[in-house]
């Protein structure tokens, strides 16, 4: 091919290797900062979260450490009547199948 068209082609050629390395760039740049954000936003969630958890802990704890609830008194909360050996014993109420009374 000669002539004009030639040049043409030849310009196109060029600018569609500059556009594909200007795609390229973007491309890594787009994924660095992504990543620069997760995590800056992952340090930041889990920064705010040891925050929240040491500001409640005294309130959670303190009562159990200094003279609060016994620990059976926790366990029948948690577990019920008879603790945890007791936990799937039926309870007043429950659905006991169709016609039993």
């Amino acid at each position: 091919m000669t002539g004009p068209a030639a040049a043409e082609v030849t310009a196109l050629l060029t600018l569609s290797g500059e556009r594909d390395m200007w795609v390229k760039v973007c491309l890594r740049r787009e994924r660095a900062a992504y990543r620069q954000g997760f995590i800056a936003g992952d340090l930041a969630g889990y920064t705010r979260a040891r925050t929240e958890m040491a500001r409640r802990w005294t309130r959670i704890a303190s009562p159990v450490a200094y003279g609060g609830p016994a620990f059976a008194d926790l366990e029948e909360r948690r577990w019920g009547p008879g603790g945890r050996a007791r936990f799937g014993d039926p309870r007043p109420g429950d659905f006991r199948g169709r016609g039993v009374t």
